[in-house]
């Protein structure tokens, strides 16, 4: 005969096992890693890598590249696959001689091509872009913590100036990879579209260790006829932290080796490590964003700032930006102008793109060197000020070659001076 107490004890551990079974059965279970988007949703993935070059053991230079690719799903087939448009900008800082804190914007390609749910590519329209294919891929049953799995990748390299090389050099691979670990993390959700409310929330990453090397001898010239290069070999060693909530990778840190060999005994060597992160970003570019800035900036009471749509995203044009005369120091009066322009930027997450222009005066070399550092003073600005993170800001300068009016005239030439803040798509 069982006593009440003990009927009790025996309804809460039967409680305790209805609420806590599913979450056990859930982790036994695994998961289940997908590339799932659907049409329209864009996202950024911006990566840092520092990459120590030598030619014939000797270090000939050490480089900071920051690549950022901008990728929009055009539509989703029956299957799953994704269809995708990528933008990819590559820009490079010598850290032997330094370039500058501002990343300036640097080689663009664009690129369609399909991903299928477990991330493998096909029908690229590019045979040199993406550097790295079907990296992550992942299998169709679900994964638990421990478990690894192998998948076959791709390295591409564009080699062409350094081996008179006509086509990509493609390597395969086969990569193994484990489901290590999870972690909770805080994340800080930001709002578009002027809302001001932010949230901080903690989310489950699951931590995927990837590991591959790659070797292809081309001494008998059967892979790469008429060039000069010989052969190479290399690994490359990823932490990958995977968010289930948006099916997508959350962020990852790398170290890799690449070595290269010619037909005339030179060998290149290149060491790098690099970090990137993938975060998800809403267009802003339309025509009811133009009207609501405009009206922003009229109760700002900000003269001279037009708003726009462009093939980037949304440009706000600065005309008759005032610097000290003949050179990048911003005016005090502008960068109160400037601090109010800060503000509404930060209503958004989307990366920024700043870029210079000068009037017809002086020579065309000295025109382009002004609109950089005048550019990239602006940028210094709204990262000194917070605005955003040295790695979300780029700039470029366009000497005097896009006037949007005549420099016969004073007032042309002051409409002529001006800095342009784009909030990219």
């Amino acid at each position: 005969m069982i006593t009440k107490k003990i009927k009790k004890q025996l309804n809460f551990f039967t409680l305790l096992f209805v609420f806590i079974f599913p979450f056990f059965s859930q982790q036994n279970e695994g998961i289940l890693f997908q590339f799932v988007h659907k049409k329209g949703d864009a996202f950024s993935h911006v990566s840092t890598v520092y990459e120590e070059a030598f030619f014939n053991g000797r270090l000939n230079n050490k480089t900071e590249f920051i690549n950022r690719t901008s990728s929009t799903v055009l539509d989703i087939l029956e299957d799953g696959s994704e269809y995708l448009q990528t933008d990819y900008m590559t820009t490079q800082n010598s850290l032997i001689q330094h370039t500058g804190d501002t990343l300036s914007w640097g080689e663009e390609n664009s690129v369609n091509l399909y991903r299928r749910k477990n991330g493998e590519f096909y029908n690229c329209s590019s045979d040199f872009l993406p550097t790295v294919r079907n990296v992550p891929s992942f299998p169709s049953e679900k994964i638990q913590i421990g478990q690894s799995w192998q998948a076959e990748g791709l390295e591409v390299h564009d080699c062409r100036e350094l081996f008179q090389m006509n086509d990509a050099l493609s390597i395969p691979f086969t990569a193994t990879y484990t489901y290590s670990d999870t972690i909770t993390v805080n994340s800080t959700e930001n709002h578009n579209n002027f809302e001001k409310n932010s949230k901080t929330e903690s989310k489950t990453l699951h931590i995927i260790d990837v590991y591959y090397n790659f070797f292809q001898d081309n001494t008998s010239g059967q892979y790469y006829k008429n060039s000069n290069f010989a052969g190479a070999r290399g690994y490359a060693k990823q932490k990958i932290y995977w968010d289930t909530q948006k099916n997508e990778i959350d962020h990852f840190l790398e170290e890799f080796q690449i070595k290269m060999v010619d037909f005339y005994g030179n060998t290149y060597v290149f060491n790098g490590k690099s970090q990137g992160e993938v975060t998800g970003f809403t267009s802003v570019n339309s025509q009811a964003n133009v009207k609501k800035l405009q009206e922003t900036f009229k109760n700002y009471n900000l003269d001279n700032v037009n708003v726009s749509q462009g093939e980037k995203g949304l440009t706000l044009s600065i005309e008759n930006i005032q610097f000290e005369p003949d050179s990048d120091k911003l005016l005090p009066s502008e960068q109160k102008k400037l601090q109010k322009i800060g503000e509404v930027l930060k209503q958004f997450n989307n990366d920024l793109l700043v870029t210079g222009h000068c009037a017809e005066r002086g020579t065309e070399s000295a025109r382009q060197a002004l609109s950089e550092s005048r550019a990239k003073s602006v940028a210094d600005f709204l990262i000194k000020n917070n605005i955003r993170s040295e790695y979300h800001i780029f700039t470029q300068g366009k000497g005097s070659t896009q006037p949007v009016a005549s420099n016969a005239t004073e007032e042309g030439r002051s409409r002529n001076r001006r800095v342009e803040i784009t909030i990219m798509d």
